[in-house]
């Protein structure tokens, strides 16, 4: 089904119909569409929300035409959609891309396709490189700015980028950013395009690698994956989060433990959870914040403790109720939405029964790994 976005309005002038643009297609410079008996047959149509395949029918029975006259038809519907799309009318249809020209990357369950120069890639994304595949996401670099500007529901803004949800897509602005002028990402989290109309612009390839991590992870979110700002190491062939506020200390405790015990970073950032039959894992992703540290593998996870500074190391029991407060708080999956937050809390309680959690008060020193190394020995 085709659906008609908002911003024109049919309206007949001195009795000629017409398509006349209204609010950002104003500001866009969007043109009035005269339209012709054929036309006003077919915005009808669509307006009444027929599909690409009964504008066909809606010709030939109000002409009373002949099988003859079908390509002569169809010719015409083509034109006039593609008329539609340009105006914004219609949304512009998804062309896949050419897989020939593309880049592919696994990153945890999702297989990644990217079409766009290879210099705006971050090296790290590289070590995720796979072969070809269907795409669970397909990403778009386009250099030029998009000639229409669609608006929809406000969901999230800060001081950097404006998220809002339209009819097909969620769409990101970045009012600071030199070489992002949006990015929009579908409803399903299958495709991406990102418009830069500046590709030299100084940092641009760092600015598209955190504007994907949004993509991505609304793309596995909806496969059931879930992003935790914490930091990770590997300890008894398992993945322990240290988790807390941005200050607490998480990269200090697991530098401690990799001091200490030479325990490998999984991660210094984020870490991606997840449950394979029923055994919650840690996938490894390229986003590890400005620590450097980060993994291609999968690894059980064991444990998460929450932080907190202190004068003295002590663990300290925790609710279920302030188990899953604390997590909730912490993943940094999208919740923009009701249905949003509902899948991650899904997620958490879910977690929550499956894996020990710890609360650390802790100092900076060598004890408050050792006390944490101590319990989780005992566990």
């Amino acid at each position: 089904m085709l659906k008609i976005n908002d911003g024109y309005l049919f309206h007949e002038i001195s009795g000629v119909p017409y398509l006349l643009p209204y609010g950002q297609n104003i500001a866009d410079f969007k043109r009035s569409i005269r339209l012709n008996e054929s036309g006003v047959l077919l915005y009808h149509a669509l307006a009444q929300g027929a599909d690409e395949s009964s504008l066909l029918d809606t010709l030939m029975s109000h002409y009373q035409a002949k099988d003859s006259d079908i390509p002569v038809l169809k010719e015409d519907i083509r034109h006039f959609l593609l008329q539609l799309e340009g105006a914004n009318i219609l949304p512009q249809t998804d062309h896949p891309l050419s897989l020939d020209t593309s880049y592919f990357f696994q990153i945890g369950p999702a297989i990644i396709a990217y079409q766009g120069p290879k210099e705006l890639l971050m090296p790290s994304f590289f070590d995720f490189s796979c072969e070809k595949a269907d795409p669970d996401l397909t990403v778009q670099i386009l250099s030029p700015a998009p000639d229409s500007h669609v608006n929809g529901e406000l969901l999230v803004r800060t001081d950097e980028m404006i998220i809002c949800k339209t009819k097909n897509s969620y769409l990101f602005l970045y009012p600071d950013s030199q070489g992002i002028a949006e990015m929009h990402v579908s409803l399903d989290g299958r495709n991406a395009a990102l418009f830069c109309p500046k590709p030299d612009a100084p940092g641009l390839s760092e600015d598209i690698f955190h504007a994907l991590r949004f993509a991505y992870l609304i793309c596995v979110q909806r496969m059931g994956v879930f992003a935790l700002h914490s930091a990770s190491i590997l300890y008894h062939d398992r993945a322990w989060l240290f988790s807390g506020p941005s200050g607490t200390g998480k990269s200090t405790h697991a530098s401690l433990w990799n001091q200490c015990y030479q325990t490998p970073y999984l991660n210094g950032d984020l870490n991606l959870l997840a449950f394979i039959d029923d055994t919650p894992v840690v996938y490894g992703i390229p986003w590890c914040g400005t620590s450097g540290y980060y993994t291609v593998e999968t690894v059980p996870l064991g444990g998460i403790v929450f932080l907190k500074q202190a004068a003295a190391d002590r663990l300290l029991p925790l609710t279920d109720e302030e188990i899953s407060l604390r997590t909730i708080q912490r993943i940094v999956s999208p919740s923009w939405t009701r249905d949003m937050l509902l899948s991650n809390l899904s997620f958490v309680d879910k977690l929550s029964k499956t894996i020990p959690f710890f609360h650390l008060q802790c100092t900076k020193e060598e004890s408050a790994a050792a006390t944490m190394k101590k319990e989780i020995d005992r566990y």
